[in-house]
């Protein structure tokens, strides 16, 4: 083979990947949740008894869950002199949690017992891992992530407390959205609601946009105004999202 031709064929092999990777379809969730930060998914006793149950239940669906990987983000914080005025501040210092599974030790690891003392700030599951899906060249059967909307010295006001996203591969045959409206009730979200969409691929409907793809989806710049600064009750869901639960 001429090396113009290995190039070529190369080259069609990444534009193939890089279609598969961002058009896979999946059953796409945005879990809005209650702004009463005692609810909060992050504390480790409400992780324990009403959040984990529900995602292990989607997760069991799938073959070789056993390589699912974990992300958190969380921080201590820390009172520190300032060297320039000699004044204390508190500086808030990202904590090493190392590589997290699915399991009860990684669990224990990063969610929180109190939170005055910790701040959490995000979590990403991908199933199978990361590493795996660049290996394969496709993203994953399951991709969830949680979000603090509050900031580090709690000074904002927010509408809900935590935005979920849970991504569910149309391929994978899980059946998901009645695991999730339980877990709607179960700890009294805001919204739950659903629609398909690809995974890297930016779309716009109606007054939602999504500019970048589902792993990047947070709940700034997602709708026409920012979400905080509206009334929740009077968010527009409908046609573009099916709503699976609302708060009463």
């Amino acid at each position: 083979m001429k090396l113009i031709d290995k190039l070529s064929d190369f080259y069609d092999k990444l534009t193939n990947a890089d279609s598969d990777w961002k058009n896979r379809t999946y059953d796409f969730y945005l879990l809005f949740g209650n702004e009463d930060e005692s609810k909060s998914p992050w504390l480790k006793s409400n992780w324990d008894s009403n959040f984990k149950p529900y995602f292990e239940a989607i997760l069991n669906q799938i073959e070789n869950n056993n390589e699912t990987g974990i992300r958190v983000n969380k921080y201590k914080t820390e009172k520190r002199v300032s060297q320039k005025d000699n004044k204390e501040f508190i500086y808030h210092s990202e904590i090493k949690l190392g590589r997290l599974k699915w399991n009860d030790k990684s669990h224990d690891k990063w969610t929180i017992e109190n939170e005055n003392e910790e701040y959490f700030q995000s979590f990403e599951l991908w199933s199978p891992i990361w590493t795996v899906c660049e290996k394969r060249q496709t993203p994953p059967e399951i991709f969830i992530s949680i979000s603090n909307e509050r900031n580090f010295d709690n000074s904002s006001e927010v509408q809900f407390g935590y935005f979920g996203v849970i991504a569910i591969a149309k391929s994978s045959n899980v059946d998901a959205k009645s695991i999730l409206s339980d877990l709607s009730k179960k700890v009294n979200a805001k919204a739950t609601v659903v629609k398909l969409r690809r995974w890297g691929i930016p779309e716009k409907e109606g007054k939602w946009f999504f500019i970048n793809g589902i792993q990047d989806t947070f709940s700034n710049s997602i709708y026409e105004k920012d979400l905080h600064a509206l009334n929740f009750d009077e968010l527009e869901f409908e046609p573009v999202w099916e709503i699976i639960h609302r708060q009463k």
